[in-house]
């Protein structure tokens, strides 16, 4: 049997359908194109971060991509406005990211071209290491500033004076400067060696450290110079001030300059010689230091002496100022002293020190009817035994008294050899007296 297959034509309701479901696809399809970036965000895996920047700085959510090195490992996911007017920033990076971020990372919005327009979120390794905690305040984020900023910042005079920089420029490359340009050029690769070698010296003995705490120091240096409002503003007008001075007195410098090597080598010379004498002061301080040990301890036991001896001090100004008429009263004295010490000086000291003294200190030896005396010992040893005799036997007494007595002086007597005895001749006067008197 033969069957015979009829053409069915699709009727309106098909068509209809068919219509509504390309148009359902083609929206959905559509909108899955518009929204791929936050599909494909959602879908991927990833640890979503909250980072708090200034202000919210052309960020889109889903559009945005987050950097870290110019890698992209992540998209924002979320861009809203804080209660301190700050923008809290959702980012959903890789999984493996916060743990190369280490404790403490840093974010900055950067211009993904030189003219901006598109930006990217710069997620920048920092701190010790270890697992970041998923929160980037404030204090560790930055948003970029654009040149119209920069200069609606600056004064008028500024402004200015950069347009007449900038026409100064377009002088500096006119035929003359390209000139001078090529002549750089032309000289730049002769330099290119001692440049490197510059350069290689900047890195220090250590190349990883030496020119980091180079730079370290430096930025606490800006930091000390900005700490203070105006402070960086009073140094820079003091320097021009101190270039003023020194401008006005540049002949007054270039003489100094021109007499300084002579200053110099005068000054080499100086130092040579008292190296010298510094050695033979090392030399001679050497011996004083147990001296001056010595002198310590005495300086420290002369504090209480000192303070004792004040009074005494004190009293002896006194004494001086009545001892005063004395010694000015000596002095015609001392005088007439030196008139007598002269005189005894010649023949009074000669006879002493002559026959004197050798009689004194010579053995007794009897002349005339005693030449059958003398002694071993010195005529004063003979006189201190007489002497010493002659009181021992005074010392001995009875009852009618000392066996001895005598009592030594000097009188009128005493004198011998003149032609008139003295002891006579004062009795007669001392006689002849009392007859006037009886009389």
């Amino acid at each position: 049997m033969a069957l015979r297959m009829k053409n069915r034509r699709p009727g309106k309701g098909t068509l209809f359908r068919l219509g509504a479901l390309f148009v359902v696809v083609a929206l959905v399809a559509g909108i899955a194109l518009f929204n791929k970036d936050r599909i494909l965000t959602t879908l991927k895996p990833g640890t979503e971060l909250t980072i708090n920047f200034a202000r919210d700085y052309r960020l889109q959510a889903y559009t945005t991509e987050v950097k870290v090195a110019g890698i992209p490992i992540g998209k924002v996911v979320d861009v809203r406005e804080a209660p301190d007017g700050s923008a809290d920033v959702t980012v959903k990076v890789d999984d493996d990211v916060p743990a190369k971020l280490r404790t403490a990372p840093s974010a900055v919005i950067r211009a993904a071209t030189v003219l901006g327009g598109r930006y990217y979120v710069d997620l920048v390794p920092g701190g010790e290491k270890g697992t970041f905690g998923g929160e980037i305040p404030k204090e560790r984020t930055r948003v970029p500033v654009e040149l119209d900023q920069v200069v609606d910042a600056l004064p008028t005079d500024t402004l200015s004076s950069m347009q007449k920089a900038v026409g100064s420029l377009d002088g500096t490359l006119d035929d003359r400067g390209r000139a001078a340009i090529d002549q750089l050029l032309a000289d730049a690769p002769g330099t290119l060696d001692p440049a490197g070698d510059v350069l290689r010296a900047a890195q220090g003995t250590r190349p990883r450290q030496d020119l980091t705490d180079v730079v370290t120091g430096l930025q606490g240096a800006s930091a000390a110079l900005n700490r203070e409002p105006g402070q960086l503003d009073s140094i820079v007008g003091n320097l021009g001030k101190v270039s003023t001075v020194l401008g006005e007195r540049a002949g007054d410098l270039a003489g100094t300059l021109r007499g300084l090597p002579a200053a110099l080598d005068s000054t080499g010379t100086g130092l040579s010689r008292l190296d010298g004498t510094l050695a033979k002061l090392s030399e001679a301080a050497e011996p004083a230091r147990p001296v001056a040990r010595e002198l310590d301890v005495a300086l420290q036991h002369a504090g209480p002496v000192l303070a004792k001896a004040r009074p005494l001090v004190t009293d002896l100004k006194d004494l001086l100022t009545d001892a005063r008429p004395v010694v000015r009263d000596l002095v015609p004295a001392a005088q007439g002293l030196t008139t007598v010490l002269d005189d005894v000086r010649g023949p009074v000291l000669d006879r002493v020190n002559g026959p004197i003294m050798s009689t004194v200190l010579s053995p007794y030896r009897g002349s005339g009817p005693y030449a059958n005396t003398s002694g071993d010992r010195p005529l004063y040893q003979e006189l201190g035994y007489m002497l010493s005799n002659v009181d021992k036997a005074s010392s001995m007494t009875d009852g009618n008294g000392a066996a001895i007595a005598f009592e030594p002086g000097i009188g009128p007597g005493t004198l011998g050899g003149l032609p008139i005895s003295l002891e006579q001749l004062y009795g007669n006067l001392m006689r002849l007296g009392q007859r006037q008197e009886g009389r």
